[in-house]
Formats: structure tokens, sequence, C-alpha cells
């Protein structure tokens, strides 16, 4: 099961977030069939979503990651609310798709070599239904590889010292084996050294190794356990399911497609033999007809 447990480090001087996510990252690979590239870098973001949305309150908070790179792989985009609803999707899906590959070219390597060189990460937080209370905050690409973007974002615009990882295992089919990312943040009116901070970045750089311990059955609380360290006492504060789904619905399609006219309708059934609306974060069609969409 997938899950955001939240707990308190260092005698509630930081607090730790870890998400686990592989059963999200698995449904959106197939139902946006995804490549083994692709699958990482949302995986990656899905990850960071549920993680900074462990500080909200209910199911109407919501936080929007994208991150827009000038590389082949254009965007990715996910998001999560309060009540650990998670949804997502990359564009392109698969990279063969918009590569015009020549023999003896191969592809890139990496998440951040996909991205591209610079780019965008927009961070979007607000409630469900009430625009005017979004709020957005853009920075600067650090490397394109998500997590490294996610918590360059952190410190510098929410001004909050940072500690990320977020990573996807493959099996050697593509499927997914195992997602999932952890977040470390000092916590306000708090006294956190500087070096208790490096070292906790320092253990989840060199020993932490996330996927494949979350591929070998360790707990959340297995993984909080080896980043605190010997420094002070922790212990869990929330711990709620995290599952795909999507706020799309059929009402919501159908508005798409009623502002065009009766003849621009007409030209698209014409066109493509039917008047059908595809959902972007779940990929779910649904199909309309023109008398329906005449009476709206």
């Amino acid at each position: 099961m997938d899950v955001l447990a939240h707990y308190h480090m260092f005698d509630y001087r930081a607090r730790c977030a870890v998400a686990v996510t592989t059963e999200i990252v698995r449904a959106l690979q197939q139902r946006h069939g995804l490549d083994p590239l692709t699958t990482i870098a949302l995986g990656r973001a899905v990850s960071c979503a549920a993680l900074l949305a462990s500080s909200l309150k209910n199911g109407k908070e919501y936080v929007h990651l994208s991150f827009a790179g000038d590389g082949p792989l254009a965007k990715v985009v996910a998001e999560c609310n309060g009540d650990g609803h998670c949804r997502g999707y990359t564009v392109p899906v698969q990279l063969l798709s918009v590569l015009n590959l020549d023999e003896g070219d191969v592809l890139p390597e990496s998440v951040g070599a996909a991205m591209g060189a610079s780019g965008f990460v927009t961070v979007t937080r607000g409630l469900a239904g009430e625009s005017q209370s979004t709020y957005n905050a853009v920075c600067d690409f650090a490397n394109g590889e998500i997590a490294a973007d996610f918590a360059r974002y952190l410190t510098e615009s929410e001004q909050i010292p940072s500690a990320i990882a977020a990573g996807v295992k493959l099996a050697s089919d593509g499927s997914v084996l195992a997602s999932g990312g952890m977040l470390v943040q000092k916590l306000g009116g708090t006294v956190l050294e500087e070096q208790e901070l490096i070292d906790v970045e320092q253990r989840m750089a060199l020993e932490l190794n996330l996927s494949d311990r979350l591929v070998a059955g360790e707990t959340t609380e297995d993984l909080v356990r080896l980043i605190q360290g010997a420094g002070g006492g922790y212990g869990l504060l929330m711990q709620r399911p995290l599952i795909f789904r999507c706020t799309c619905s059929r009402e919501k399609m159908m508005q798409a497609l009623v502002a065009f006219s009766e003849e621009q309708l007409k030209e698209i059934r014409d066109e493509t033999g039917k008047l059908e609306v595809r959902c972007q974060y779940c990929a779910e069609a649904r199909q309309f007809r023109l008398e329906e969409l005449l009476r709206h």
C-alpha cells in the first residue's frame, strides 16, 4: 500500500516526510503508456508532490508541481491533495515519439539529460474550486533531475533548509518495482545546526538508496531511523494512505466541448469520427453525442 508518513526528528527540531508511491506510479505507467525514463521522471515528481502535500490540512487543499525544460522531455506534472490523492502526466509520454534518431544514436541516459540544460519548476498551492486562493512560485532548474530542482525551489522560494531524495526502481522489463521520496526540513523557531543538516544530506546521498530499500521491504520508520542517526529522538506524527485519483468528470469534459459552435463540433465529428475528450492526467476518454452538447 502506498503511504505518506510524517515524523518529527532531532527531538522536534526537524520534520521528515516519507512517501511510498509505488502503486500510483504503476497505475500512471499503465494508463499513459510511459517508457522507462518518463516513468522515472513522473515517479520522482509524484513523490515530491506527495511530500509537499504532507503539510496540507484537508482534501480541498492541493499542491501542483510542473517541471518544464528545453529538452525532449518537455514537461513533467504532478499533483497531490490533502487527502493523499495523486495524479500526473508527462509530455511526451514516450521519448521516441519526439526524437528523430539516426542509426547509432542513443536515448538520453538520465532524467536531467531528457529535461534539458535549462528550465523552470512551477509550484502551485491552492484550494479546489477557488481560483482566487491560488498561489504560484517559480524557480530555475538545478539540473533537471526533479528532486534537486524541488530542493532548490524549497531553499530559494520558501527559504526552508531541506534535504530531498526521490527514486524509482524498475525491473528489467521496465515495470515499476518501487517508487518513493523523503523530505527532511528544519522546523521554524528551532535550532538545527548546519552540520546536522549536512550529515542528513550525506546519509541520504550515500547510504539511503531509497528505492532499493523499499524493494527490500524496509518501512518508513526504518528509513527515518537510518537518516536520523544518533542525533536525537524521532517519532511518528501522522500517516495517511496515498492513492491515484483524478478529479476529471464527464461534466468537466463536456464543458471543454460546449465552447465550440455547432459547425465546429460537426467538423470535429466529421474529421475524427467522434466527439471525444481525453483527460491529460488519467488518460480516460469520454465520448459525447452532438445532441447532448447542443442542449447545454
